[in-house]
């Protein structure tokens, strides 16, 4: 190319990429946002069905679904694992995982929380259908033994009424509920203590709903999809729920989710 003469290709190599630049643009507009890191949020607890149930199942719980239904028009991928509740707690903790689904405040007070609860337990008192022993007042549990989650959380009260008057029997593992129905079914343990949703749910899937009855209710609490306080985002993912919980609600799509699992709105 002769001395004096611009050459041409600069502005070549410009137009091309401003025209790659604008067609990624383009790209992404079209699949709504993108995220800065585009690994997924995964999302860990125990199995503790309607809350979370199997992954991957056409009805994985109705937390999976709420937090889907706000998290994924956002941009973000979600995936969800089952483990048992501690090492859950302690991943998460860790920062392996984004958070967990189903928790109290209680359960991990160090976590980062949404403003507005995910759902509501109702803390049930179970026995076998075919004892004679009733619920009259906290004195009717003295001396019986009862059926616990190992680091589930059940409430300060609760907890030190259990400790003061029962016999309580710590279960872990990945399936600690099915084994407690089937202690309790099998009479090695008199009482189980759970969310009453969840225990029907439960003995339903066991073939053993009709061995059982609530005795009776101590509680209702707020449960969370609770985040890591590990990961620099939970704080934002916090008010990124909180805030979609408000618009699923307006646009009736937490009622929808809530009816595929027969249950109502906690609110």
């Amino acid at each position: 190319m002769p001395s004096g003469i611009p050459s041409p290709m600069p502005t070549i190599f410009s137009n091309l990429l401003v025209s790659v630049l604008l067609a990624g643009v383009v790209a992404k507009g079209a699949t709504g946002p993108v995220r800065a890191d585009d690994r997924p949020l995964v999302f860990a607890a125990d199995e503790w069905c309607p809350v979370n149930c199997t992954p991957g199942s056409e009805k994985p719980g109705f937390m999976v679904e709420i937090a889907r239904a706000i998290l994924e028009p956002k941009g973000y991928s979600v995936r969800y694992e089952t483990i048992n509740w501690a090492r859950a707690l302690l991943y998460t903790r860790q920062g392996h995982y984004d958070g967990v689904f189903g928790a109290l405040r209680e359960d991990a007070p160090d976590f980062v929380f949404p403003r507005q609860p995910m759902g509501q337990t109702r803390v049930g008192l179970f026995k076998r259908a075919d004892s004679p022993w009733r619920y009259v007042d906290e004195t009717s549990l003295d001396g019986r033994s009862v059926g616990l989650i190992l680091d589930y959380a059940y409430g300060e009260d609760l907890e030190t009424l259990l400790e003061k008057r029962t016999i309580p029997s710590y279960q872990g593992g990945d399936a600690p509920l099915d084994i407690n129905l089937r202690k309790l079914a099998a009479g090695r343990i008199d009482l189980v203590i759970e969310d009453v949703n969840i225990f029907w749910n439960k003995a339903e899937d066991m073939e053993l709903r009709d061995q059982f009855e609530l005795a009776h209710v101590f509680s209702e609490e707020d449960i969370f999809l609770a985040l890591s306080p590990a990961k620099p985002h939970s704080a934002h993912l916090a008010e990124v729920l909180s805030t979609g919980l408000d618009q699923l609600r307006a646009s009736g799509e937490i009622d929808e989710i809530m009816t595929r699992y027969g249950l109502d709105d906690w609110k």
